[in-house]
C-alpha cells in the first residue's frame, strides 16, 4: 500500500482528481461495453421473430421437415396402415377369366364309336370368389363350352346305325355358384374377425411407434439446436475473456513499468492470455463440431454457413397435480398407448389359438344350370329357368391326430400374452416416474435458472467493482482474476441453465406425448407436414 501512497503523491491534489476522474469515466465505459455484451437480451418476442430468431415451435417445424430421422419416421407413418391392408386385402373380390382348348385324337377301337376318334373342346369362363370375415367362401362361376366330335360323321359309318348318333357342334352354356362355410373352428369367421382387429390394432401400432420415434427425433433436434447456441455462447465468452484478459494485462504492464507493480504479475497476465487464447481455439473447435453433427442431421452439407438466434422460455408454466398430468400421460403418451394394443392383440391371438385346438369342420354346396345351343351366346338363353341342374353339397372334417402344432400355438399364445402383462404394468409405473421425476426436472432447473441470473448480476457487479480498483493499485490481480473467472463461468453457466430448463421442458411434454400440441401442432398436421428439401 505504500507505493499506491507514493504513487498519488506524484500529483497535485486538483490534477490527480481530474485524471481520476477521466479514468473513471474511461473505465465505466469499457466496463459497460463489455457488460452489455456478456447480458442476455431483453427484447420482446415479437421484435426477435421480425429479426429472424426462431422459437422452440418453429425449430420443431423445420426439423420435422428436414431432420432425416424425422422423415425416415414419418415413411414409417406413411406404411403404418400395412398390417391392416394386408389382411384385410384377403377379403377382396377376386375375378378370373381363363380360356383353354383341348383336341382329342382316340384310338380306332370300338369303344370310341360312339363318342367320336377326334374331339374338339373349347371352354372360356369367367368368375367371381370371395372370402367373408364370417368364415364364408362364395364363388360365381359363368362358363361356355364348344363341344364338337365327329361321331357318326366319319364316312364308314354313313348307312350304319352310328350315323343317328352324329350331332353339329354345340356351345353348352352353365352357371356355376358355390357356397362354402366353416363351422367349429372358425364358426362364422370366429378367428378371421379377431385377425381383422389384430391387424387393425397392429397398423395402430405402428403408427404410435413412429409417432413416438418422431417426437423423440424432434425433441434430439432442439436439443442439438440448442447445443450449437450454447456452444456459440461459450465461444462469445471466450472472446470477451480473451479482450478482457489483454485488457488486464496491459494495465499491469502498465503498472510495471510505473514501477507500482512487480514483474511477475505481468508474467502471470500472460500466461492468463495464453491460456484465454487455449480456450478460445478449442471453443472454436467445439462450435465447428456441434455445427457439423447437426447440419449431419438435417441432411445439409456439413460447411453450410449457421447464423441464427433462439428464443428460450424462461417463465415456469402452469402445470397441473401430478396425478391429473399422469392420467394425461395415460391418454396421450405414444409407447403406453402402443402397449396397450399389443396386450389386446396378445389376447386376442391366444382366443384364436385356443380356438385352434378344435376340429376344422366344412359345409359346401353348389348349383349349376346348363343349357346348350348351336350359337354364341344364344346357348345362355334361357339358363335361368333351371331346367338343367348339377347340385351337389359336402361335409368335411380335418383334425390333425395328436395336433400338436395347435398346442404348442396355445402355449406360446399364453407365454406372449402373461409377458404383456408384466410390460404393460411396467410401462405403467415408467409413465407415473416420468411425469414425476418431469415435474421435479422442471421445478429445480428454473429455480438454478433464476438462480443463475443472480450469480450473473452479483458477478458483474464484483467485476466492475473491482476493475477500477486494481487501476489505481487498490486490489490484487488475484482479485481481477477471480472477478473475470467469475463472470465467464456465470454468463455460460445462465446459458446452460436456460438450455436445462427449455430441455426440461420438452422432454416433460414428450413423457406425456403431448409436444407436438404443446407448441401448436395436432396429428394431423404432423402427418400431412411437408418433407421440406427431401431429395
Amino acid at each position: 500500500m505504500g507505493g499506491n501512497k507514493i504513487y498519488y503523491k506524484c500529483f497535485p491534489l486538483d490534477v490527480m482528481q481530474h485524471k481520476q476522474n477521466q479514468s473513471i469515466i474511461r473505465n465505466l465505459l469499457a466496463l459497460g461495453i463489455f457488460l452489455s455484451a456478456l447480458s442476455i437480451s431483453g427484447d420482446n418476442r415479437d421484435d426477435l421473430e421480425r429479426e429472424g430468431v426462431w422459437t422452440t415451435t418453429s425449430l420443431i417445424r423445420y426439423s420435422l421437415e428436414n431432420s432425416v430421422q424425422a422423415k425416415m419416421s414419418r415413411l414409417d407413418l406413411e406404411n403404418s396402415e400395412y398390417d391392416w391392408e394386408k389382411e384385410n386385402g384377403k377379403y377382396n373380390f377376386i375375378g378370373t377369366l381363363t380360356a383353354n382348348t383341348q383336341k382329342t385324337n382316340n384310338l380306332p377301337l370300338p369303344q370310341y364309336t360312339l363318342q367320336g376318334r377326334e374331339i374338339t373342346s373349347n371352354t372360356i369362363s369367367a368368375g367371381l370368389s370371395k372370402v367373408f370375415n364370417t368364415g364364408t367362401t362364395a364363388s360365381l362361376t359363368v362358363s361356355d363350352n364348344r363341344y364338337e366330335t365327329d361321331a357318326g360323321k366319319r364316312p364308314e359309318q354313313q348307312g350304319t346305325i352310328a350315323q343317328q348318333f352324329a350331332q353339329p357342334s354345340l356351345h353348352f352354356a352353365n352357371l356355376g355358384f358355390t357356397l362354402k362355410q366353416e363351422l367349429l373352428k372358425n364358426i362364422f369367421g370366429y378367428q378371421q374377425r379377431r385377425s381383422l382387429e389384430i391387424s387393425r390394432r397392429s397398423s395402430a401400432v405402428r403408427r404410435l411407434d413412429a409417432m413416438n420415434t418422431l417426437s423423440r427425433s424432434v425433441v434430439q433436434s432442439l436439443l442439438s439446436f440448442w447445443n450449437l447456441s450454447l456452444a456459440d455462447e461459450n465461444l462469445k465468452t471466450a472472446e470477451l475473456l480473451v479482450k478482457s484478459v489483454r485488457n488486464v494485462k496491459d494495465i499491469t504492464s502498465s503498472k510495471v513499468r510505473m514501477g507500482v507493480a512487480e514483474d511477475y504479475e505481468s508474467g502471470q497476465w500472460n500466461a492468463l492470455l495464453i491460456t484465454a487464447e487455449n480456450q478460445l481455439r478449442q471453443a472454436k473447435l467445439e462450435k465447428d463440431r456441434v455445427r457439423r453433427d447437426l447440419l449431419v442431421s438435417l441432411g445439409k452439407d456439413p460447411e453450410t454457413k449457421v447464423g441464427f438466434s433462439l428464443v428460450l422460455d424462461d417463465s415456469l408454466p402452469s402445470l397441473g397435480a401430478e396425478d391429473s398430468e399422469t392420467e394425461e400421460a395415460f391418454q396421450h403418451r405414444y409407447d403406453f398407448k402402443s402397449i396397450a394394443l399389443q396386450k389386446q392383440n396378445a389376447g386376442a391371438a391366444l382366443e384364436i389359438a385356443k380356438n385352434g385346438l378344435l376340429p376344422s369342420l366344412y359345409v359346401s354346396g353348389n348349383y349349376n344350370s346348363r343349357e346348350y345351343d348351336r350359337n354364341f351366346p344364344q346357348s345362355f338363353d334361357g339358363i335361368g329357368a333351371g331346367r338343367f341342374t348339377q347340385n351337389s353339397a359336402e361335409i368335411k372334417m380335418d383334425y390333425p391326430l395328436g395336433n400338436d402344432t395347435a398346442r404348442a400355438e396355445f402355449r406360446n399364445s399364453q407365454t406372449q400374452s402373461r409377458k404383456m402383462d408384466l410390460l404393460l404394468e411396467q410401462t405403467k409405473e415408467q409413465v407415473k416416474t416420468d411425469v414425476r421425476q418431469g415435474l421435479q426436472k422442471i421445478n429445480t432447473t428454473y429455480e438454478i435458472l433464476e438462480e443463475s441470473k443472480k450469480n450473473l448480476s452479483q458477478a458483474e457487479k464484483f467485476y466492475s467493482g473491482i476493475l477500477p480498483r486494481y487501476r489505481y493499485g487498490r486490489a490484487t490481480s488475484v482479485n481481477v482474476k477471480n472477478a473475470l473467472d467469475l463472470v465467464a463461468q456465470a454468463r455460460y453457466g445462465l446459458m446452460q441453465a436456460k438450455v436445462n430448463y427449455n430441455s426440461a421442458l420438452v422432454q416433460y411434454e414428450l413423457s406425456k406425448g403431448t409436444l407436438f400440441r404443446k407448441y401448436g401442432m395436432d396429428a394431423d398436421e404432423v402427418l400431412n407436414q411437408t418433407t421440406g428439401d427431401q431429395k
